[in-house]
């Protein structure tokens, strides 16, 4: 099952769940859970352009209105700089449902991270200054950290203090986790 088929399933499950239309909109796709009406997907595309522009906008939690329908739109965190996401929610839901939200919002996370895991593992390396970028690739090629400084011709030291910063920004503590999560590479 590919990424959006599954977004869709888990929508669809979601609904059914707290009984409100949801809709998610990630990057310029519309994704529709399954059993989504008619006219709330003729809604949506109604009002394509005047929602996406609106989407832009939100980082935190907001209430849109279009005409009489409103939506409370929600975030999905991605952590990928070209990869944008919002679960539209319509309104009025019963705030006793809103863990069912906070759940699927973190599901969406998950899922999406896992579907574009190249991506932001690639965006996590372009964080990394050149000399960090030097050194991460020695690294992965199992490079002790005297052969790195004298392939480099840097200090021990210096090339301590580099690794630290390439562990830090790829969130990793040892190199073993590094070549495990970027063994793609190899």
């Amino acid at each position: 099952m590919n990424c959006t088929n599954l977004l869709k399933s888990t929508l669809s499950c979601f609904e059914q769940q707290i009984n409100r239309p949801t809709v998610l909109i990630m990057n310029e796709a519309i994704i529709f859970s399954h059993h989504l009406s008619d006219d709330v997907k003729y809604f949506f595309y109604k009002n394509e352009s005047t929602i996406k522009e609106d989407s832009l906008r939100i980082s935190t939690p907001t209430l849109l209105q279009y005409g009489t329908k409103k939506w409370n739109v929600f975030p999905v965190e991605t952590n990928l700089k070209d990869v944008r996401a919002l679960l539209f929610v319509a309104h009025p839901y019963h705030l006793a449902v809103h863990h069912y939200i906070e759940c699927l919002i973190k599901l969406f996370e998950l899922m999406i991270q896992k579907e574009y895991k190249e991506k932001l593992l690639a965006d996590q390396i372009d964080q990394l200054s050149e000399r960090e970028k030097q050194v991460f690739f020695l690294l992965m090629k199992g490079y002790s950290n005297q052969e790195i400084a004298k392939e480099l011709i840097l200090s021990k030291h210096t090339i301590k203090n580099h690794i630290n910063n390439v562990f830090q920004k790829l969130e990793v503590k040892r190199r073993s986790q590094l070549i495990a999560k970027f063994s793609h590479l190899l």
